[in-house]
């Protein structure tokens, strides 16, 4: 019965966005009838030709299915998470207590067929729930009685991947069974024949994977069978059993029985050899791959008859028990044989000698006077004759019907292969708090000033790890216990790194290993190391890119060639629980695709600990020494320069370093120390101005100070900016009238 909680999701990407409902999840109780059971072995399960669930059932059993991204997630259309009982329908089978519950009244057990029991998550967004796929196997259980040779019941094929049914254990069961089958003694069956021919087909590994189904009538499916082997099923005139014997080219053409008009042949009345244009010089056999289900087919040819007649006769067989291309090829030849135009057909009359010569058996004639000195010959049709008339009329072909033990012609590959959809770990990833500016586009004004100063917001970055990824699931937990729980899912960032070593004033770099790099738009935002830049032009194809340096709460920096650049902007995974400052978040981000999400296990581990950035004050931009930008020395009297920085007024806006005075935001201050070598020298706080000069007097109270590290940041109510200026001049020459002043050289 189905059932549809609704689902809501917050409208924001973060903070306390309000949440509405958007869809629904439907939950169904779904019983379903597999085939006559009990069968040897379920090992997978599919929805909608996606696989929910793979492993291996061999018997009555509860498996838990969790795969809530088979059909994209909340997103789509859901997936499945449920209970599943497996009941495979053996004769002892109790009732099922929650399928009672659910179905009502008296409830049988349903023993005799194999069936599925399913309670769970059906499907979201849409209510109609999609088709169930099982693939299973059955060769030993099931029958009536033990199994008949169960040692050569099980054929291993396409290595090991398929394990299919001997088909003499086919045709035994069809004869024995007397639930479905005809349901004789196996007494009356020929044992050591059938056991003559499983060794055979086990021995050329030759299975098959093929049902039943009640539609079709037994002898029809019996005849199928025997045609797929190429085989004879008959009751022997001798003991009256029933004799299942292969048409092989297995024997010794010396200890073949000889018929010639001295020895039991009393007349050839039929001598037709088939016209050579009348051949079919091709063959195609149709078969199914077992594991999908899937159609295939392989095609054979006479390339010297096709030459000769200067066209293509072409037949089509359908094989659709054969589970590999490479028997499938095997027997196309042998049809193609037995297909060829030029087989000799004979009608035959034998006297009593012939009475041993049964359908398949093969035997050889002589008639100088037609030419033919000794031919094999393969009995089709046998007419015992009567008593007034007790010749032995036997219809033949000349013997090509044995199956080849391999193919001359080898299976050629399609030049297409189905997409690997399976979700990949993530390799390239990494955990940032978000900057008040993403909070400042994703919120109203009214919630935005409603976070709390204490608050920090999670953000996720990660590389696409192959082409058909189509993001990821963020899953995070505070601390280092418990269980981790979903955020939301996110989008993969468009990645590149840079070619070469970037200081600080560099804006024009170029990009090499770029991914999704022709996703980038002009004006957003990306993260190289710790610095926030801006994109201000970017050619995809060159890899060339002009970037704005030291945005947001950032100040340039210099960077490693080789330095991963994160086009982040609109391409992240986000958190939206509020957390506090100091606490420590682990998050896992697991791989999503159309078919699967990546195990947690699978997934790697990454940890933050949050430092409340979205409530920071941003740190001045701008900076100049001396009306330099990052000198390396300078002369004369020292000056500082910057322009001012407003959080709140730049709000959602990505302003650069070399941006003029914006705010500053109230309650504001600039910090500037001063460092020789590791030696703090002056501390200058509260600065509000946006110009600061090394006095003469206070050179005089530091001494000379030959390399000068300048540190510079902002400050409110106690905290400071994220980030600092970081500037180290390696010579500080004053001059001689400093020198004359402080009473003394300079140098």
């Amino acid at each position: 019965m189905p059932r549809k909680p609704s689902f809501s999701r917050t409208i924001y990407r973060m903070g306390k966005g309000k949440k509405t409902t958007v869809g629904y999840r439907y939950y169904f109780g779904l019983h379903m009838g597999m085939c006559r059971g009990p069968v040897d072995e379920i090992v997978e399960i599919k929805v909608a030709d996606r696989t929910a669930w793979r492993g291996s059932i061999t018997g009555n059993t509860r498996i838990f299915m969790n795969e809530p991204y088979l059909f994209g997630g909340d997103e789509k259309e859901g997936g499945i998470v449920g209970d599943l009982e497996v009941m495979m329908g053996a004769s002892d089978q109790a009732v099922n207590p929650e399928l009672a519950t659910m179905l009502g009244g008296l409830v049988p057990a349903f023993r005799g067929f194999c069936s599925l029991f399913y309670d769970g998550l059906v499907t979201s967004m849409t209510q109609y729930p999609k088709p169930w796929t099982v693939r299973l196997r059955r060769a030993l259980k099931g029958w009536d009685g033990e199994p008949w040779y169960p040692s050569r019941a099980v054929i291993s094929m396409s290595k090991g991947t398929i394990r299919a049914m001997n088909p003499a254990h086919i045709l035994y069961e069809c004869m024995t069974n007397r639930d479905w089958a005809r349901g004789l003694e196996r007494a009356r069956l020929d044992d050591a024949s059938f056991k003559t021919a499983a060794d055979c087909l086990y021995k050329e590994g030759f299975g098959l994977c093929i049902k039943w189904t009640r539609q079709d009538t037994l002898s029809n499916f019996t005849q199928i069978i025997i045609n797929h082997i190429g085989g004879n099923l008959y009751t022997d005139r001798t003991t009256g059993l029933i004799k299942l014997t292969l048409i092989r080219d297995d024997y010794d053409p010396l200890t073949l029985p000889l018929f010639d008009y001295d020895s039991g042949l009393l007349s050839i009345d039929d001598d037709d050899s088939g016209a050579q244009t009348a051949g079919t010089n091709e063959v195609i056999v149709k078969f199914t791959h077992p594991v999908d289900n899937s159609a295939g087919q392989v095609r054979v040819k006479n390339n010297a008859a096709i030459q000769s007649v200067g066209g293509t006769a072409s037949a089509t067989k359908e094989y659709p028990g054969i589970p590999t291309a490479e028997l499938a090829l095997r027997v196309a030849q042998r049809d193609l044989r037995a297909a060829s135009g030029f087989i000799k057909k004979f009608r035959v009359r034998l006297d009593r000698r012939g009475y041993q010569i049964a359908p398949g058996s093969v035997f050889r004639i002589r008639d100088v006077a037609r030419g033919l000195e000794n031919i094999i010959l393969r009995a089709g049709r046998v007419e015992d004759g009567t008593l007034t008339d007790p010749a032995i009329t036997i219809t033949a072909v000349q013997d090509v019907f044995g199956l080849p033990a391999t193919s001359y012609v080898d299976v050629q590959p399609s030049g297409w292969s189905a997409p690997d959809t399976s979700a990949k770990a993530i390799v390239t990833r990494r955990l940032i708090e978000m900057p008040y500016r993403e909070l400042a586009a994703a919120l109203d004004p009214a919630n935005l000033a409603s976070i709390d100063a204490s608050a920090g917001y999670l953000a996720a970055f990660a590389q696409r790890p192959s082409s058909l990824s189509l993001g990821f699931l963020l899953r995070d937990r505070i601390g280092r216990s418990g269980k981790f729980i979903d955020r939301g899912n996110g989008d993969f960032c468009p990645v590149a790194k840079v070619v070469t070593v970037l200081d600080r004033s560099i804006t024009s770099i170029s990009l090499t290993g770029a991914v999704d790099l022709n996703r980038v738009e002009v004006g957003t935002a990306a993260m190289i190391d710790d610095e926030i830049v801006r994109i201000d032009a970017i050619d995809p194809r060159t890899g060339m890119a002009t970037i704005a340096r030291g945005c947001l709460d950032t100040v340039p920096a210099t960077h490693a060639a080789g330095a991963l650049i994160w086009f982040y902007d609109n391409a992240a995974g986000t958190d939206q629980t509020e957390y506090a400052t100091g606490m420590t978040i682990q998050a896992r981000l697991l791989t999503r695709t159309s078919s699967a999400v990546l195990q947690e296990a699978l997934a790697g581990t990454d940890s933050l600990t949050l430092v409340q950035r979205q409530y920071r004050p941003y740190p001045p931009g701008n900076l100049l020494v001396n009306g330099l930008r990052f000198p390396s020395s300078v002369a004369g009297v020292l000056t500082v320069s910057f322009s001012f920085r407003d959080r709140l007024l730049q709000a959602d806006q990505i302003i650069d370093t070399l941006q003029g005075n914006i705010g500053p935001e109230t309650g504001t201050t600039y910090i500037l120390k001063l460092y020789s070598g590791t030696r703090l020298r002056r501390t200058v706080t509260g600065l509000m101005t946006t110009r600061w000069t090394y006095q003469l007097a206070d050179v005089a109270v530091d001494g000379y100070l030959q390399n000068i590290r300048l540190v510079l940041s902002a400050s409110r109510d106690g905290i400071a900016s994220l980030q600092q200026h970081d500037v180290t001049i390696e010579r500080h020459g004053l001059g001689l009238d400093l020198g004359d002043l402080l009473g003394g050289s300079t140098r």
